[in-house]
């Protein structure tokens, strides 16, 4: 899943989470204790003395809830007002602009270490791999924040710190140490900055904006999946008939930008080349969300090209359905990253009567050789949430069961997932095939994958990847990875 502020799309790793948790109740507490809901909580919070001018005043001093207060995870490290926590709010520093400012930082991330082998055209690939994402928010207010991120001990291309095992060629201990930024971006609101502008907020003041290096995806990373150097301005919550709330985002980027579907290997983004985007989202009367985006690249040295992607997703009954179409038009020929060619994609779940096991039926169809906009090197092929045979694992070189180039091809996946244990384990199981829709090409490929996930305590997950996967012609391929991720 991905998280819009201010218009552009950003990933998840990148807002700090909630920290909420479950804290265990005693049965006494669960049947003595009634929680206050709705207008039962404004009675629960009211101010004793009361007037007929003001019947629903709140007291002065603060009331103590009827329930213990869930357990706050504190970050790795934060400076000001405790994130998600209680007590006085500092009352902060006015600015020249009129802006209440209220300063806090935090830093959080996530550290994954892994065992994996990978097997593939008869090439194993044995490795202990780590990864580690540091995130750093500085928010100055409610609408304006600085963001970085570094990821210190491996690459998105590949490069890791750990050991590799095999090929024996390159046995040995891998370091990629480095100080790089992977993210660097401020994002606020016009309105929020100058408030002075419109007082009343009854004007198109409340503008977002965001400038720097910064995570975008568009199209559920069909279209675009990439962090680039950018620019987006976006006017949110445009109201029209048959119409709630309408989101235009308007986005320049000059640098960073990995062109292609990834499946050449050798994806390099200093180069100069430029995009333009505008993106679309819309609630309507139709009780479904759909989105419309369009794509331009001037790139001197892999090509010129136009995107578009339309989307729409709403509920049928019980079944949840997505429904996209995007597609690459180089302007002139044909290059390795920029293809012609149009993908369909479909993707249909529902929760199973009487349980909360979900099912899935993704498909896909490739007409000619549909290319992404841009794409990050760790993010795999546009197919990538197609399903977790299609979708890469982040780190190492730990490589994607069913991620072969889908030029002229046609697949699917169908895959159920279930709660083991209460919700702190899952499992998904899922099948996935695709075959090419060209006479004479021997490309079709069978493929079974498992993922079992069970949180232990608070901050650590333990993840278990294993799939097997046949191609016509071929030995198969198959893979294993263990996996333990601490969140901070």
């Amino acid at each position: 899943m991905a998280i819009f502020v201010n218009g552009l799309v950003l990933a998840q790793g990148d807002q700090p989470q909630s920290g909420r948790s479950n804290v265990p109740k005693t049965q006494d507490q669960a049947t003595e204790t009634t929680v206050p809901e709705g207008r039962s909580a404004v009675e629960f919070y009211r101010d004793r003395v009361r007037t007929d001018e003001d019947l629903w005043r709140l007291p002065d001093e603060g009331a103590q809830y009827p329930v213990d207060p869930a357990e706050r995870l504190e970050p790795l490290l934060e400076v000001g007002d405790p994130f998600l926590g209680s007590g006085p709010i500092s009352p902060g520093i006015k600015t020249p602009t009129g802006q209440m400012l209220q300063p806090w930082f935090l830093l959080f991330g996530t550290f994954r270490s892994a065992f994996q082998s990978f097997e593939s055209d008869d090439v194993n690939t044995i490795e202990w791999a780590n990864r580690l994402d540091l995130h750093g928010n500085l928010n100055l207010s409610g609408t304006e924040r600085l963001l970085f991120s570094m990821r210190p001990i491996d690459r998105e291309t590949g490069g890791y710190t750990g050991y590799n095992f095999e090929p024996d060629e390159d046995q040995g201990w891998q370091e990629d140490f480095n100080a790089r930024l992977t993210q660097l971006y401020f994002e606020g609101d016009f309105g929020e900055i100058f408030p002075g502008l419109d007082p009343t907020d009854s004007r198109a003041f409340d503008v977002g904006f965001s400038i720097g290096r910064q995570p975008v995806l568009i199209q559920d990373g069909l279209l675009l999946n990439d962090i680039i150097d950018m620019v987006g301005i976006t006017r949110n919550s445009l109201v029209f008939e048959g119409v709630s709330n309408l989101r235009m985002t308007g986005v320049f980027g000059w640098n960073h930008i990995n062109r292609g579907n990834n499946d050449l290997g050798d994806n390099n983004n200093d180069h100069a080349a430029h995009l333009f985007g505008l993106f679309s989202e819309a609630d309507t009367a139709w009780d479904n969300t759909v989105a419309l985006d369009f794509v331009y690249v001037d790139d001197d040295r892999d090509g010129n090209g136009w995107y578009a992607g339309a989307a729409s997703t709403q509920r049928f009954g019980g079944l949840n359905t997505t429904f996209r179409v995007t597609g690459s038009i180089p302007e002139g020929d044909e290059t390795p990253t920029v293809g012609r060619g149009v993908l369909l994609l479909s993707q249909l779940s529902g929760t199973l009567p009487g349980s909360d096991s979900v099912a899935y039926f993704n498909t896909f169809w490739n007409i000619g050789r549909f290319t992404s906009a841009a794409r990050s090197p760790d993010q795999g092929g546009p197919l990538a949430n197609l399903g977790i045979l299609y979708g890469p694992v982040g780190m190492g070189r730990y490589g994607v069961p069913l991620g072969q180039p889908i030029d002229d091809t046609i697949g699917m996946a169908i895959g159920y997932q279930t709660f083991l244990g209460g919700i702190d384990g899952q499992i998904i199981l899922e099948l996935g095939a695709r075959t090419s829709t060209k006479g004479g090409r021997d490309e079709g490929v069978l493929g079974v994958g498992a993922r079992y996930q069970r949180a232990i305590g608070k901050r650590h997950v333990l993840r278990l990847d294993s799939f097997v996967a046949g191609q016509e012609g071929d030995e198969p391929s198959y893979g294993l990875r263990m996996e333990w991720m601490i969140k901070f």
